[in-house]
C-alpha cells in the first residue's frame, strides 16, 4: 500500500536535515529516507563547522531560519575566531563540535516537528509519470509517493572506499551504497559523474605527546553562530593542537606512493582541490616538506571521547603506511591509529542541468542538494539543503522561487557558480569566490537575510523580535559614536593619542584603530555582543569602499533583473557565435546577469541578447 507525503527527502545529512525542517516548518509532510536513522545528521568527516565563507554559509542559513547554527552551538566543545589581523570580510568562527551530540541534536529538532517521518532503507528507484516525479520505491518493494522529491545522498551514489589495495562498496564507512538509485538516475536522464573526496586516520587521545605540540587555544567567550544569542553550552571545553609533518613524513609517502589508491588508476573522480590528501599535497609540491596538522577532539562521550581526528592528513594509501607516517609526526611517535583513513569516490549530477534554485531542468518537482550536486562541506550541503526545502514547498504552492543574488550572500554565489559555471572538483566555499564580499560579511549576515526569512516563513516572532532589538543596538551605538566628542585629558591622551574634539566615529576611522579599544576605556558599554561591534566598527570604518561597492552593485544590477524566458531558444539566434548558443542552451540562464557568467559566452553576444530581449520585452 502506498504512503503519500508532500516531499519526500532522500538522505539524512545535512542537506537532508535542512531540506526536511524546512518543508516542514512551512507546513508541508515531509518523508526523510536514510541508510541507518541513527546516522541521521552525522559528521563522516572533520568534527566542525565554520572559518572564512563556510562559516559565513552557516550564519547565512540561521538569518534565514535554518537549524544548523543552533545544532553547532548546543554542541560545540572548542570555539575560536579566525583572520581576527585581518580586515572584516574574510573574520569568522570556527566551531569543534562533540559528533555524537551533534547528531542526535538534529535527530531531536527533526522529531519535534510533527509533519517529519523517518524511514530506514535503500531507495533503489525514483518514480515517474513523463517529467513528472511521483514517488519513491526501497529496496524491500515498498512504494511512497509523493508530490515532489528532494536528492540529498552525499556520497552513497555507487560509493566505494578505497584504501591503498582495499576496495569497499559503502556510502560511508560502516554503511551500504546507493547502486540501483545510481542506475534509477540515469535512466532519467540525469547527467552522472564521479568525484572522489576522503578522510583522515584517527588516534587514541592517550597517545599523544602533548609537550611537543603547540596549544590551538579557544576563545575564552565560547561565542556561537546563531543569532538567537543561545547561552553556551554546558559541555567540557576541549583543547586543540597543531603539529607539523616533517622530512621523514615526506619520504614515507613518496617511497609509497604507488601503494596510493589515487594514484593506482582505480579513481577517476576528481578530489578536493582546496583539501588534498597528503599524499596530493607532497606529490604536487614536493618542495614544501613541512604540512600542519591539526588534532581536534571528536567527542566527550562513549567510545569517540577516546578519537582525535588528524585534520591534514587525508589519505588514500593503505594501513600500515598510515602507521608509519602518523607517526613521523613529532608529537605522534607513539600514536594508536583507532580508525584508517581513506578515500571515496562516488555518483554526482552536473549542476549545470539544475536550475539556480535547485530544480532539475528536466523535472520541476526533483530538487537536488549537497554533495550530488558535487559541492564538499557540511555548510555548502545545509545551505543547498535549506534552500531546496523553500523552494520545494514554494514551487507545490506555485509561488516565485526564492533566488539569493551574489551581492546578497554567499549562498547566492554558491548556487550562482554552481548553475552557471558547473564544477570539475568538489566545489568548496572560499571568500575569494565573492566579488562583493565586503557586503558579505560575517556579522551582518542577518541584516541582509532575515527579513527574507520573515517573508518566507521561517522566521518566527522570537527570532524576528532578537532581529529588531539587534536592530536596535547596532542604531544607538552607531548615533553614540558619531555625536560624542571625547573631550577629557585622560581620553585624549590614551585613547585618541592627544588633544581632539572628533567624534569617536571619526577617530575610528583612523587606519589601526578598533573599536575594542573604546569598550575597554569604559567609553562604550562592555555588554555589546562581538558580532554587533564588528557590524558597527566595519560600516563606520569602511563606509567609503561600502558605498562604492554598493554603487557597483546597482550599477550592474539592471542585468540581473533582466529575466530570460523560460525554453528561449538560443539555438535560433545566429547573430551569436554558435559556441555561446551551445553554452547558453546547457546551462538556461534565468536572467542576462546569469547568462554572462557563462564561461565562454562573449560580450559581444551577451549585448545581442540584451537588445533581443529589449524587442521581445
Amino acid at each position: 500500500m502506498s504512503q503519500v507525503y508532500d516531499v519526500i527527502v532522500i538522505g539524512g545529512g545535512h542537506a537532508g536535515c535542512d531540506a526536511a525542517h524546512a518543508v516542514a516548518k512551512l507546513g508541508m509532510t515531509v518523508l526523510v529516507a536514510a541508510v541507518r536513522t541513527d546516522r541521521i545528521g552525522w559528521m563522516p568527516c572533520n568534527p566542525s563547522i565554520g572559518g572564512p565563507a563556510k562559516g559565513h554559509l552557516t550564519r547565512e542559513i540561521d538569518a534565514l531560519g535554518g537549524i544548523q547554527a543552533v545544532v553547532t552551538d548546543k554542541t560545540s566543545i572548542h570555539v575560536r575566531w579566525l583572520n581576527t589581523r585581518k580586515g572584516p570580510a574574510v573574520q569568522a568562527l570556527r566551531a569543534q563540535c562533540d559528533k555524537v551530540l551533534f547528531a542526535s541534536t538534529y535527530q531531536a529538532l527533526l522529531a519535534q516537528e510533527q509533519n517529519i517521518t523517518v524511514q530506514e532503507g535503500i531507495i533503489t528507484d525514483i518514480l515517474s509519470d513523463g517529467d513528472t516525479i511521483t514517488g519513491v520505491r526501497f529496496e524491500d518493494g515498498e512504494v511512497y509517493k509523493s508530490r515532489a522529491v528532494i536528492l540529498a545522498t552525499g556520497t552513497f551514489l555507487g560509493g566505494v572506499i578505497f584504501r591503498g589495495e582495499e576496495r569497499i562498496e559503502c556510502g560511508r564507512e560502516g554503511e551500504a551504497p546507493a547502486k540501483k538509485l545510481s542506475e534509477s538516475l540515469s535512466k532519467l536522464g540525469l547527467p552522472l559523474a564521479r568525484l572522489k573526496t576522503g578522510t583522515v586516520p584517527r588516534i587514541h587521545r592517550d597517545s599523544i605527546d602533548y609537550g611537543s605540540l603547540e596549544l590551538q587555544p579557544a576563545d575564552p567567550e565560547h561565542p556561537g553562530f546563531s543569532f538567537l544569542n543561545l547561552p553556551p553550552n554546558d559541555l567540557p571545553r576541549l583543547p586543540c593542537y597543531i603539529g607539523h609533518t616533517t622530512q621523514a613524513t615526506h619520504d614515507i609517502i613518496m617511497a609509497n606512493l604507488d601503494r596510493a589508491a589515487l594514484y593506482s588508476g582505480d579513481i577517476s573522480g576528481e578530489g578536493p582541490r582546496y583539501c588534498p590528501s597528503i599524499e596530493d599535497k607532497y606529490r604536487k609540491f614536493p618542495d614544501k616538506i613541512s604540512h600542519p596538522v591539526f588534532l581536534e577532539p571528536e567527542s566527550t562521550i562513549g567510545p569517540l571521547a577516546d578519537e582525535i581526528y588528524l585534520q591534514g592528513l587525508s589519505t588514500s594509501l593503505p594501513s600500515d603506511v598510515q602507521d608509519e607516517y602518523v607517526r613521523s609526526v613529532p608529537g605522534l611517535e607513539n600514536a594508536r591509529i583507532i580508525r584508517y583513513g581513506y578515500a571515496i569516490e562516488y555518483d554526482y549530477v552536473d549542476p549545470l542541468s539544475v536550475t539556480v534554485y535547485g530544480a532539475s531542468k528536466g523535472y520541476p518537482n526533483l530538487y537536488l542538494a549537497g554533495q550530488i550536486l558535487g559541492t564538499t562541506g557540511y555548510e555548502e550541503a545545509a545551505g543547498l539543503g535549506l534552500l531546496c526545502g523553500i523552494n520545494v514547498v514554494r514551487y507545490l504552492r506555485g509561488e516565485e522561487p526564492l533566488v539569493l543574488s551574489r551581492d546578497q550572500a554567499y549562498l547566492g554565489v554558491m548556487t550562482d557558480d554552481l548553475a552557471t559555471k558547473g564544477v570539475s572538483d568538489p566545489y568548496r566555499m572560499l571568500t575569494g569566490r565573492a566579488e562583493w564580499r565586503l557586503l558579505l560579511r560575517f556579522d551582518d549576515a542577518d541584516r541582509r537575510l532575515t527579513n527574507i526569512g520573515r517573508d518566507v516563513g521561517l522566521v518566527d516572532d522570537d527570532r524576528w523580535g532578537i532581529y529588531q532589538q539587534r536592530e536596535k543596538r547596532i542604531r544607538d551605538l552607531k548615533e553614540l559614536l558619531e555625536s560624542t566628542r571625547a573631550r577629557s585629558e585622560d581620553v585624549q591622551e590614551t585613547v585618541l593619542g592627544g588633544p581632539s574634539t572628533r567624534t569617536l566615529a571619526e577617530w575610528l576611522k583612523i587606519p589601526g584603530r578598533r573599536i575594542s579599544e573604546l569598550v575597554d576605556k569604559g567609553l562604550i558599554d562592555s555588554d555589546y555582543r562581538k558580532d554587533t561591534l564588528m557590524t558597527v566598527e566595519s560600516e563606520i570604518k569602511y563606509d567609503g569602499y561600502l558605498k562604492r561597492q554598493q554603487s557597483e552593485v546597482k550599477r550592474l544590477s539592471r542585468a540581473e533583473h533582466v529575466r530570460i524566458p523560460d525554453g528561449f531558444q538560443y539555438g535560433d539566434i545566429d547573430s551569436i557565435s554558435l559556441e555561446s548558443r551551445e553554452k547558453l542552451t546547457r546551462v538556461q540562464p534565468r536572467t542576462l546577469g546569469q547568462a554572462a557568467r557563462v564561461s565562454g559566452v562573449k560580450p559581444s553576444d551577451i549585448a545581442v541578447l540584451d537588445i533581443l530581449l529589449s524587442r521581445a520585452k
